[in-house]
């Protein structure tokens, strides 16, 4: 007989038993039996210290690693862009000014408009700080929290309470996405608005009646409007509930009524928003058009290797190998949890499905809502094979496995702390678009460069947001003729004809500003 009494389920490999005795709640919804005291019944489960501890401490590392600048690469200014339109009342000015650059650039370099979510948020610290990096990065420290909490939640009737907090160390601690606070977009808004959806649908699952079905409906419209690829959620809910309808006879009628209540209060949101906010998402089905055979066999190699920068950016050998492992495990896990977790498995394959057929790669940061899904399977893959062992080898099997998540987490720990801690004594320096040079340039632009003329500069949104100045970039000589001025980097290399290049144009330029970064040339037309 198994020595431990609680984990006896666990030695004889009786799946539901396990949950029942081990976690005192049933798993046969795979989902929350929540009171009608919601909010209180909430409070209560994230009243454990050492998840507290583990939020303040993922806090301040988040709030240490922010600097005071933020790196090349514009969406965070049409991001803020936007919400400076909705705070000023010229949102289809926004539209039509950012069409210009964006269409009239030598390539696509995004939509005409984000989701307005996102902005939305923004606008509030606009109110008090105006273009402030430190204070518009903020918003992202709240959502983060948010995150490792429903995602804690989530988990509770999957695994044992040091699971979990094992299980949510591992990304309040990851260096990635500590670092990805730092960045003024949408990428961890998003990450917490699935993983609420996510929940309110396990809670509207459990949970009969209108009231649950439409704050599912609210809560997938929330993430759509943070990120258009938050369509993914209301695909893989009807697909889900379409199984459903397939399977089980008895519930038939149940599922066409719920489904029906969350498709129409997503709709009605929908149809709200695009009352109060002009569309610009349109533009994403051009970027589609770029995808070739040649891309998509690239993206399912390039992405399944992408998972391996969660453990480290410069995928060392030894992370890559241990990827590996986890793969099979992720697999086993997925296989053994095919019926509770149905639609995490659905989410995550519509979800990757859709990041592969995007000719635009955009690196870890696309791929953020599935790395807490992967890693959970993968845990539970662990837990599957531990529940095989003869009962002499269980206790120290899992022992083994608190050992490496708990090393693992600790790897994180201390690689977000050293990050950290540089960034603070280098007095959160400022970088890119903020340095002083950059502040310079801005400022001759809006002193001697008329308002109505359009300047060629290889990030346009960037340089519009700090002159009102109409911008484009451009790599190619015949379309430098659309701008009046011309500004080059003098060390970049990408998205701009080079500085020594540039006389090979053979047009009429004349340098009018210079400083230690920056050509400022006049086209003489």
């Amino acid at each position: 007989m198994c020595r431990l009494s609680r984990w006896k389920s666990l030695c004889s490999g009786t799946q539901f038993q396990v949950r029942q005795e081990a976690y005192e709640y049933p798993l046969e919804m795979g989902g929350y039996f929540l009171s009608s005291s919601d909010t209180i019944a909430v409070m209560h489960k994230i009243k454990d210290p050492f998840l507290i501890v583990i939020l303040l401490l993922s806090l301040a590392l988040g709030a240490s690693t922010l600097t005071r600048g933020h790196e090349w690469g514009d969406d965070w200014a049409s991001y803020v862009m936007q919400a400076q339109s909705i705070l000023n009342g010229k949102m289809d000015e926004f539209i039509e000014r950012n069409s210009f650059t964006i269409f009239e650039s030598s390539v696509q370099i995004g939509p005409v408009a984000y989701p307005w979510g996102y902005p939305l948020t923004l606008t509030p610290v606009l109110l008090l700080r105006g273009v402030h990096p430190l204070t518009l990065k903020l918003p992202g420290l709240l959502f983060f929290a948010g995150f490792l909490i429903f995602f804690y939640l989530l988990t509770e009737t999957r695994l044992t309470r040091t699971e979990r907090l094992l299980l949510v160390s591992l990304f309040a601690f990851n260096p990635a996405l500590i670092k990805s606070l730092d960045y003024i977009i949408s990428d961890i808004p998003f990450l917490f608005s699935v993983f609420l959806a996510l929940w309110l649908m396990e809670r509207a699952d459990a949970q009969a009646g209108m009231k649950s079905q439409v704050l599912l409906g609210a809560g997938i419209f929330l993430s759509f409007f943070f990120r258009t690829t938050g369509i993914v959620l209301l695909a893989g809910y009807l697909a889900w509930q379409g199984w459903r309808f397939l399977t089980d006879r008895t519930r038939q009628k149940e599922v066409v009524v719920n489904s029906a209540t969350a498709v129409v209060t997503f709709a009605l949101f929908w149809f709200l928003s695009s009352f109060f906010f002009p569309n610009g998402q349109g533009s994403y089905v051009r970027q589609l058009a770029g995808l070739t055979p040649e891309i998509l066999r690239s993206n399912l190699v390039n992405y399944f290797y992408l998972f391996v920068q969660f453990f480290d950016p410069n995928t060392a050998a030894a992370w890559t190998y241990l990827y590996y492992l986890l793969v099979v495990f992720f697999f086993f896990g997925v296989w053994t949890r095919r019926h509770a977790d149905q639609i995490w498995i659905i989410f995550f394959a519509f979800y990757f499905m859709v990041m592969v057929l995007w000719p635009e790669w955009q690196g870890l940061r696309f791929i953020f809502p599935l790395l807490p899904l992967f890693m959970y399977f993968a845990f539970q893959g662990v837990l599957a094979v531990m529940r095989k062992l003869p009962e002499k080898y269980f206790l120290m099997g899992r022992r083994l496995n608190f050992l490496l998540w708990g090393v693992l987490a600790g790897i994180f720990l201390f690689a977000s702390a050293v990050h950290a801690y540089a960034n603070l004594a280098n007095d959160r320096r400022i970088n890119g678009p903020f340095e002083a040079f950059s502040m310079e340039m801005y400022d001759y632009v809006r002193e001697n460069i008329p308002a109505d003329s359009v300047i060629v500069f290889f990030k346009p949104r960037a340089l519009r947001l700090f002159t009102d100045r109409d911008a484009i970039m451009s790599i190619e000589c015949d379309r430098l003729l659309l701008g009046d001025y011309v500004i080059l980097h003098k060390n970049w290399e990408y998205s701009q004809i080079l500085p020594g290049d540039i006389q090979n144009c053979r047009l009429p330029l004349k340098l009018m500003y210079e400083n230690r970064k920056y050509l400022v040339y006049e086209l003489q037309k």
